[in-house]
Protein backbone atom coordinates (compact mmCIF):
# COMPACT_ATOMS: atom_id res chain seq x y z
CA UNK A 1 0.00 0.00 0.00
CA UNK A 2 1.19 3.04 -1.44
CA UNK A 3 -0.16 6.22 0.83
CA UNK A 4 1.93 9.00 -1.42
CA UNK A 5 -0.69 11.17 -2.45
CA UNK A 6 2.03 12.35 -4.80
CA UNK A 7 2.97 9.34 -6.52
CA UNK A 8 2.06 9.08 -10.46
CA UNK A 9 0.04 5.91 -11.59
CA UNK A 10 -0.62 4.44 -14.88
CA UNK A 11 -2.18 1.87 -16.31
CA UNK A 12 0.06 -1.43 -17.58
CA UNK A 13 0.14 -2.39 -21.59
CA UNK A 14 -0.10 -5.95 -19.81
CA UNK A 15 -3.74 -4.93 -19.51
CA UNK A 16 -6.28 -5.34 -21.73
CA UNK A 17 -9.79 -3.66 -21.32
CA UNK A 18 -12.96 -3.24 -22.99
CA UNK A 19 -15.82 -0.99 -22.07
CA UNK A 20 -19.36 -2.17 -21.89
CA UNK A 21 -21.93 -0.48 -21.05
CA UNK A 22 -20.77 2.19 -18.37
CA UNK A 23 -18.39 -0.63 -16.64
CA UNK A 24 -14.86 -1.62 -18.19
CA UNK A 25 -13.86 -5.51 -17.95
CA UNK A 26 -9.78 -6.05 -17.36
CA UNK A 27 -7.56 -8.81 -18.68
CA UNK A 28 -4.56 -9.38 -16.55
CA UNK A 29 -2.13 -11.40 -18.73
CA UNK A 30 0.11 -11.79 -15.86
CA UNK A 31 -2.46 -13.01 -13.72
CA UNK A 32 -4.09 -15.05 -16.30
CA UNK A 33 -7.45 -13.12 -14.45
CA UNK A 34 -10.82 -11.35 -15.76
CA UNK A 35 -11.82 -7.98 -13.43
CA UNK A 36 -14.99 -5.81 -14.04
CA UNK A 37 -14.72 -2.16 -12.65
CA UNK A 38 -18.08 -0.25 -11.22
CA UNK A 39 -18.79 2.91 -13.60
CA UNK A 40 -16.85 4.83 -11.04
CA UNK A 41 -13.84 2.80 -11.03
CA UNK A 42 -14.33 1.86 -14.51
CA UNK A 43 -14.48 6.19 -14.81
CA UNK A 44 -10.81 6.30 -12.79
CA UNK A 45 -9.23 3.74 -15.23
CA UNK A 46 -9.90 5.77 -18.21
CA UNK A 47 -8.44 8.87 -16.54
CA UNK A 48 -5.35 6.69 -15.86
CA UNK A 49 -5.65 5.51 -19.30
CA UNK A 50 -5.49 8.62 -20.53
CA UNK A 51 -2.83 10.56 -18.73
CA UNK A 52 -0.61 9.05 -16.01
CA UNK A 53 -1.90 11.12 -12.20
CA UNK A 54 -1.82 10.97 -8.86
CA UNK A 55 -4.08 10.53 -6.22
CA UNK A 56 -4.71 13.44 -5.69
CA UNK A 57 -5.66 14.55 -9.50
CA UNK A 58 -7.98 11.97 -9.98
CA UNK A 59 -9.61 12.85 -6.52
CA UNK A 60 -9.79 16.43 -7.78
CA UNK A 61 -11.65 15.22 -10.89
CA UNK A 62 -13.99 13.07 -9.35
CA UNK A 63 -14.99 15.75 -6.91
CA UNK A 64 -15.28 18.23 -9.89
CA UNK A 65 -17.96 15.30 -11.72
CA UNK A 66 -19.44 13.32 -8.82
CA UNK A 67 -20.81 14.95 -5.33
CA UNK A 68 -18.98 13.15 -2.94
CA UNK A 69 -16.81 14.38 0.25
CA UNK A 70 -13.04 14.81 -0.19
CA UNK A 71 -12.09 12.60 2.56
CA UNK A 72 -14.35 9.72 1.63
CA UNK A 73 -13.44 10.17 -2.03
CA UNK A 74 -9.64 10.00 -1.42
CA UNK A 75 -10.07 7.11 0.63
CA UNK A 76 -12.45 5.26 -1.83
CA UNK A 77 -9.42 5.99 -4.67
CA UNK A 78 -6.37 5.44 -2.49
CA UNK A 79 -8.37 1.49 -1.78
CA UNK A 80 -8.91 1.09 -5.48
CA UNK A 81 -5.31 2.35 -6.34
CA UNK A 82 -4.07 -0.02 -3.96
CA UNK A 83 -6.36 -2.89 -4.86
CA UNK A 84 -5.32 -2.14 -8.96
CA UNK A 85 -1.50 -1.90 -8.33
CA UNK A 86 -1.67 -5.03 -5.72
CA UNK A 87 -3.25 -6.91 -8.90
CA UNK A 88 -0.78 -5.22 -11.32
CA UNK A 89 -3.11 -3.75 -13.48
CA UNK A 90 -1.43 -0.67 -12.65
CA UNK A 91 2.17 0.55 -11.31
CA UNK A 92 4.40 3.47 -10.33
CA UNK A 93 5.80 5.78 -12.94
CA UNK A 94 9.39 6.41 -12.03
Amino acid sequence: MNNDLNTIWQVSQKVLSSKIDEEVILMSIEADSYFGLDPIASHIWYLLSQKPSTVNELVQFLMEEYEVEEDTCRMDVQTLIDDMSARKLIFQVD
